[in-house]
């Protein structure tokens, strides 16, 4: 069990709430430095684990990329019974599933999707392809540093039938009308050296998206956990006048 994964708020005095999901196979704790941040400005964070993630390895065998969109359904349900303007974002499937409960639901105040992939690099271990008889794909966090040693904790055993689970998620938002059913202001984050994500991706989220207000933050050199390294800060610049922006016109 990962015990360091339990979910997290953190109590802001705005009357806002935000709720963070993180990547496929990690947990809660790798939104924590960007909720962090948020909370500083005044924004009630709550990060969330998507279904399946932050237990048991075993988790991952059960589980549906629906059941996950179920799972950010209850939680952004959470956050709308404390607060009256809520955002939800994530990064890489996390963002993938902030933007399709915000297909799903028109009472979604706004989206950040940071390093959501519409297509996979094939490269990356997230591609899948793994033999039918290998359950598990070992994972071994040695080798981390800074932030990411301290709060990117995954699963050392990873169910393989997840990553088919995120190419499902990945083909639902890539049907022709989801991600242009989508009216609410959105904020889209993509590095350009992504390594897991096509970088072409923030790009064409951004255009097939029909909100009035929408933003594409492109970075040259950030990665795929732009939202949990270094990276984030530029990023953070960017999204929090976004933010006071979009706060100003909701309200």
């Amino acid at each position: 069990m990962i015990y360091t994964n339990d979910q997290t708020l953190f109590q802001g005095d705005n009357g806002i709430g935000i709720v963070l999901l993180h990547g496929v196979t990690s947990g809660c704790a790798q939104m924590i430095p960007l909720a962090r941040t948020l909370n500083d400005y005044g924004y009630t964070v709550h990060c969330v684990n998507i279904a399946g993630h932050g237990t048991y390895p075993q988790e991952l065998l059960r589980t549906s990329w629906e059941d996950a969109i179920d799972k950010a359904w209850y939680d952004y349900d959470f956050m709308k019974s404390h607060f009256d303007k809520v955002y939800i974002g994530g990064m890489s499937m996390g963002g993938c599933l902030s933007l399709a409960l915000a297909s799903r639901r028109r009472d979604v105040d706004g989206v950040i999707s940071m390093s959501a992939p519409l297509a996979i690099n094939p490269a990356s271990i997230f591609a899948g392809g793994f033999p039918a008889d290998q359950v598990y794909y070992h994972r071994d966090p040695g080798g981390k540093q800074g932030t990411a040693r301290r709060y990117h904790i995954h699963y050392v055993d990873i169910a393989t039938r997840i990553f088919e689970e995120l190419k499902g998620l990945l083909a639902y938002l890539n049907q022709d009308g989801v991600l242009e059913s989508i009216e609410c202001p959105t904020f889209v984050a993509q590095a350009l050296d992504d390594e897991v994500a096509m970088p072409y991706s923030g790009k064409e989220i951004y255009r097939r998206l029909s909100s009035a207000d929408k933003y594409l933050y492109e970075a040259e050199t950030a990665g795929h956990s732009m939202p949990l390294n270094e990276g984030r800060f530029a990023m953070i610049q960017r999204l929090v006048p976004w933010l006071d922006k979009m706060d100003e016109i909701l309200d």
